[in-house]
């Protein structure tokens, strides 16, 4: 249900590992990490079940598709298991569906059958947007259908918007507009197990936070060491 993050630019190798003990440690579902730490991270996750998330044309999704899809493609061979891309926001405002198309599509079909979750980085887009975004992604063949990616850029806190990483709202609007074909991944601020839970009971699938081993820690304290 969570998946632990560590996509911060001066991330070291230190902190890989150290990220990948805390992992390890807490059974996390996904590790999701910049395709230039894939490698490290599938090493030292290796022997587990846990997923590898790259960040694929992070973090404005303003690459062309062809540097999507080779970075996508890369990272899998690099050990990743699931692709975490951000669409071409730019074009999905300007009315451009095709080319919101065709770059989830590229990635998608680069990486065969690897899970892709396509990251709508909702605080730029109006509720319109965000269901045109969801619906493109489920044409496209996306597995996951995702809120943001958790960088708040200064570009983003300009337009000080109500949906700057996760909300409620948003995630009750993404899973109405993808029902059961997609899943939804909530992301971005999420810092306590109150939240989480009311955005898994909005209807988000999994959990994506820079913050796990608080969330685990608060879950261990209400109920106990049993997260099953």
């Amino acid at each position: 249900m969570i998946e632990f993050s560590l996509v911060r630019p001066d991330a070291t190798e230190e902190d890989i590992k150290e990220f990948c003990c805390i992992i390890r440690e807490n059974n996390f579902a996904t590790a999701c990490v910049n395709p230039a730490n894939v490698p490290l991270t599938a090493e030292l996750l290796r022997g587990t079940d846990i997923g590898i998330s790259a960040s694929i044309g992070f973090p404005f999704g303003a690459h062309i598709a062809e540097v999507k899809i080779l970075e996508a493609k890369r990272a899998t061979e690099m050990g990743a298991t699931q692709i975490d891309m951000v669409i071409n926001i730019g074009a999905l405002k300007s009315g451009k569906d095709k080319i919101v198309f065709e770059d989830i599509r590229g990635v998608v079909e680069a990486v065969k059958d690897f899970p892709v979750k396509v990251i709508l980085e909702n605080g730029f887009l109006n509720n319109q947007e965000k269901v045109r975004g969801c619906r493109i992604a489920k044409e496209a063949g996306a597995s996951f259908v995702k809120t943001s990616t958790g960088v708040e850029s200064k570009y983003l806190l300009e337009r000080n918007s109500e949906s700057i990483g996760a909300t409620v709202k948003d995630v009750k609007l993404m899973k109405k507009t993808v029902g059961n074909k997609l899943k939804v991944k909530a992301s971005g601020r999420i810092h306590t197990l109150d939240f989480a839970l009311e955005l898994i009971k909005a209807g988000a699938d999994r959990v994506g936070t820079s913050k796990g081993p608080q969330l685990i820690r608060e879950f261990k304290e209400r109920f106990g060491d049993s997260l099953g």
